[in-house]
Parts: C-alpha cells; structure tokens; sequence
C-alpha cells in the first residue's frame, strides 16, 4: 500500500462516525438535589438529573432465564429463589465461581442453550448498576422475588457483593467486586465467598 492511499484510509477511518455502542450507559438520574440533600429544579444546575448523558437503557427478559441488556450486548443469568444452581443465595469464592458456576453453566446441553457463560469482567458488572434506583439494580433484574420462585417466574438479586473476573492489580490475591448494597466497587480477598451472576456475549 503506497503512502497516500494509507494516509487516504487512515483519514476516512477516523472519519467515521462513533460507533452508537461506545457512548456510556445513562446513570438514570432524573431529579436534581442540593448540597444539603434537598430536592431542586435541575434546570441550569448541570447536575446529572439534568444533563442525562449516556445510552439509554434497556431490558428485554427473553423467556429463557436470561435477559438481554441492549444497551451492551450482554446477555445476563436470572436469578431466582429454587434452590438449584441460578438461586441468589448461593455462595462461591473467585476459583469456585468458575470450577462450580460457570462450569455447571457451560455443561451440556448448557443453560439455555448456550455454552458460553462466564464471569463479567468489572466493568460489565458495574454497566449493571442503576444510580436513579435503592438498591441500584434495575427493576428486570429484581422483581417477583419470592420464596421457591425459579427463573421462569421471577428475577431475583442479591443486595451484596459479586463477583467479577478482574484481579486487583496492587493485589493480586484480590479481585474486584460490585456491591449492590449500594452500588460501589471494592477488592476483596478471592478466597472470600460472594454472589455471581454469569454473562455470554462481547460487550459493546
């Protein structure tokens, strides 16, 4: 390839648009508060209630204990209350969520259908969380969650660490968490038992 025809390409792909999966999630705050706590017009403030920047969300839950978040690309186990391997109580260190869950996941026929699942990465994990909502999980991934409900009728969360596959670098006998609680990350030990819940799929 001569010089200019790579100049030529190298021009017309940064001329390309942005790709619309590259932009950011929105937070989904709507309403605007002061530095006391209290409720205030968003108007001019430039808060995030305001300004609402970012790729909306949204949930498709598809009939088959998984649900698609179409603002990433991401497929994501449903949770339930039924004891078996999708119940929300479960608990697993770093090793275990791949040698059991995940291993449990891919076995075939492999849950629905797919043999694919793995652990999300922090970043996936955190796309998850929903900073307009307490807990900061949305409502697709936390609703109809009753005693001995399974996926097929319910979604279920746990308000509490999970797991991602990232290690924390300053520590590697770490790896970095996503607490629904309130929505904040944190390394913890990987021999510590947390939450999962498995992902297929390239994000966006």
């Amino acid at each position: 390839m001569t010089p200019m025809r790579l100049l030529s390409l190298t021009l017309a792909l940064m001329l390309l648009p942005v790709a619309a999966h590259a932009k950011p999630l929105k937070t989904n705050q709507k309403k605007c508060w002061d530095a006391a706590g209290n409720v205030i017009s968003c108007a001019g403030t430039g808060h995030d209630g305001e300004l609402r920047k970012g790729k909306r969300r949204a949930y498709v839950d598809n009939g088959n204990g998984t649900i698609t978040d179409s603002g990433t690309g991401l497929v994501w186990e449903k949770l339930d209350e039924a004891g078996g391997i999708h119940d929300k109580d479960n608990i697993y260190t770093w090793t275990t969520t791949v040698t059991e869950k995940i291993a449990t996941l891919n076995t075939p026929p492999c849950f629905a259908g797919r043999c694919d699942w793995r652990l999300p990465n922090i970043n996936e994990l955190r796309s998850l969380v929903d900073y307009g909502r307490f807990p900061p999980i949305p409502p697709e991934f936390a609703s109809s969650c009753t005693a001995g409900c399974s996926i097929a009728t319910c979604s279920c969360n746990k308000t509490f660490g999970y797991w991602s596959s990232s290690t924390y670098k300053l520590y590697p006998d770490q790896a970095w968490i996503v607490y629904f609680t309130i929505g904040y990350t944190a390394p913890v030990q990987k021999t510590s038992g947390d939450y999962v819940r498995a992902v297929r799929g390239r994000s966006s």
